[in-house]
């Protein structure tokens, strides 16, 4: 539903603050509308966010030649699909090696529903069946982000909420992967609502790719897409935001460039909106809340570990590892011996730290010689609210906030913990406003 369709005007200057997934999305839908003045507007002088695609060679016929610094994999979409189409992205997918969980203590290295468990085959296979059931409620939501009102319920931690349901056994399955794809060592504050909306993507798949987890990315990389979408808009980038003022109209400056808008999208970290706009009280106070964490990738050539391996590591309640242990690592083509590696970072992380643990983790999976591919790129990661926050009704006090003074928010902290999501609020946000 359109809630302002009687002012619309193609004419409407828009802006968009963000490069990324969400905010080209929010261009691209507003475009299928009719708007033909939209301009988007990016500190980095690159497009796609936290896709972030990296030639280490020329690719040939039996290698994409491409490792990815940012999100590893894509989940399906209605969107993915309708943009792959539109902008001539090969239909066929780089599959990634399946995921396989390796227990450091042991050497044990097993399908993630084949882990060491009290739980009988019979009793696995139940609560499959029930966690997919439950699953289920939450795959399509047909309002995008954290507006269904039980996600306010899942404030209780993700173990807690396993134990109560008696699904013990697919949190030593899948919460391995979980951590290392979205939560890190937050495993015991992540809120389940935030847990349910990652693993429900997850359930998307058929059934077969749920048990095989051969997590899939674009052909041409995960970045790809968005750079021939962006190609068609016009881009602002390498502009670091200085100013928002916000009266008749939006004054968006930067050291080189004023812009004047009727409307603004904001799909940058809200943080980032703190530092730089007139913010409300209630944007303040809502925005100040926000938490994050740090994840690095980092991507190394590496000698005498097995060919076309995604590993991750087990670390449980039970089986906790450092903060800044790679969680997850797998060779980004097969044969290529590069590897990808993902720890996690708080605030008293180094460098040093995160290369040692690299190095460490190698030796403890029958590597030889390690050599680093440039920097370890750091992200901020996960944007959340305390579990005592969701409990007291924040996300509906941020769903109050779209609109206000002609401004709207589509991001990570609005829609949840993936980049469809991120996509799919964001056209849901244009077409209930624009």
């Amino acid at each position: 539903m359109r809630i302002n369709r009687l002012t619309y005007e193609p004419s409407t200057r828009i802006g968009i603050i963000g490069a990324g997934c969400a905010g080209l999305t929010a261009a691209e839908e507003l475009r299928d509308l009719g708007y033909k003045n939209i301009t988007i507007i990016d500190a980095k002088n690159r497009v796609g966010g936290k896709t972030y695609s990296i030639r280490y060679k020329d690719a040939s016929l039996q290698t994409r030649g491409i490792y990815e610094g940012g999100t590893a994999w894509i989940l399906p979409s209605p969107l993915y699909k309708k943009y792959r189409k539109r902008y001539a992205i090969s239909p066929s997918l780089h599959v990634m090696p399946r995921v396989q969980i390796f227990d450091l203590g042991t050497g044990k290295v097993s399908s993630p529903f084949l882990v060491d468990s009290k739980y009988s085959l019979l009793g696995r296979l139940w609560q499959l069946r029930k966690f997919f059931q439950e699953l289920d409620k939450y795959t399509w939501d047909e309002e995008p982000g954290y507006i269904n009102p039980a996600y306010r319920a899942m404030n209780k931690s993700s173990p807690q909420w396993f134990n109560k349901q008696g699904l013990d056994f697919i949190r030593d399955a899948l919460m391995p992967i979980a951590n290392a794809g979205q939560f890190g060592y937050l495993e015991q504050e992540a809120s389940t609502a935030y847990v349910i909306r990652l693993l429900a993507l997850w359930n998307r798949c058929n059934f077969l790719k749920k048990l095989v987890l051969n997590m899939p990315q674009l052909q041409e990389g995960n970045q790809e897409l968005w750079n021939r979408l962006a190609a068609t808009h016009n881009l602002c980038l390498g502009q670091t935001i200085e100013r928002i003022s916000r009266g008749q109209t939006i004054l968006v400056k930067t050291a080189s460039n004023q812009w004047e808008f009727e409307h603004l999208i904001w799909t940058a970290p809200v943080d980032d909106f703190l530092g730089v706009a007139d913010a409300s009280p209630e944007e303040a106070e809502i925005f100040s809340r926000v938490r994050t964490i740090k994840r690095a990738v980092i991507t190394c050539k590496v000698e005498g570990l097995p060919a076309n391996i995604f590993y991750v590591i087990r670390n449980t309640l039970n089986q906790p590892l450092a903060t800044s242990y790679p969680l997850a690592i797998y060779e980004v083509d097969p044969g290529s011996k590069i590897y990808n590696f993902y720890p996690f970072m708080d605030e008293t992380t180094t460098v040093e730290e995160l290369e040692s643990n690299v190095s460490d983790c190698v030796k403890k999976l029958g590597g030889t010689q390690v050599t680093l591919m440039g920097q370890p790129l750091i992200w901020k990661w996960f944007s959340h609210f305390s579990a005592e926050d969701l409990k007291d009704g924040i996300y509906q006090r941020l769903e109050m906030l779209q609109g206000n003074q002609n401004t709207y928010f589509a991001n990570e902290m609005t829609a949840g913990v993936s980049v469809p999501y991120g996509m799919e609020y964001a056209a849901y946000l244009v077409e209930r406003f624009f």
